[in-house]
């Protein structure tokens, strides 16, 4: 019984291995960062208008930083700001989330230059560095980057692309109400 049970093991480990081995491989040009891994939580969340205003201006200053870098392509509001309650009983914040008027992927150069215009910015604001796209299938070019509250910035691209923050928050009823009206 130990003999039939190995060898798929084997075979996994094998799979697994080969895979590892492959996804570190690149075409010549291409970038191979690794994506910034998340500080632990050291920080507890804020207040509701506290979070707004700090997010708000990060997600103002990455839009300011990206347009500058690319010119050609501009930033709306794609969607107002949210709140819900996380299965663990979190309150998230969302602010305002924000669209791209084309893709980004290659005219950031796979996004080198997304990340030349806001590292600077994400370290002004606590956070680390981006320096790598995440491995999400279907298409999707996505970065992300978490603050010591556990506020995760992050940019998805197809297209168009989009600039999200998610911000565990101290609510005691996790109203939407409680959004300040900007």
């Amino acid at each position: 019984m130990l003999r039939t049970s190995a060898r798929p093991f084997a075979v996994a480990v094998a799979l697994v291995t080969g895979s590892v081995g492959a996804a570190g491989c690149s075409a010549p040009g291409e970038t191979t960062r690794e994506p910034s891994k998340a500080p632990p939580i050291t920080s507890e969340p804020a207040p509701v208008p506290e979070s707004i205003a700090r997010y708000d201006a990060l997600t103002k200053e990455l839009v300011a930083a990206l347009e500058t870098k690319m010119p050609g392509i501009t930033w709306s509001v794609d969607g107002p700001a949210s709140m819900s309650v996380t299965g663990d009983g979190r309150c998230m914040l969302s602010p305002q989330s924000m669209k791209s008027s084309a893709d980004i992927v290659d005219p950031s150069r796979n996004f080198e230059d997304l990340f030349a215009a806001a590292d600077p910015v994400l370290e002004k604001h606590g956070f680390p560095a981006f320096d790598g796209t995440d491995p999400v299938p279907g298409g999707w070019v996505v970065t992300r980057s978490t603050d010591a509250v556990g506020a995760t910035v992050s940019v998805r691209s197809k297209f168009p692309a989009y600039l999200e923050v998610t911000v565990p928050v101290k609510s005691e009823s996790c109203d939407p109400k409680e959004i300040p009206a900007s």
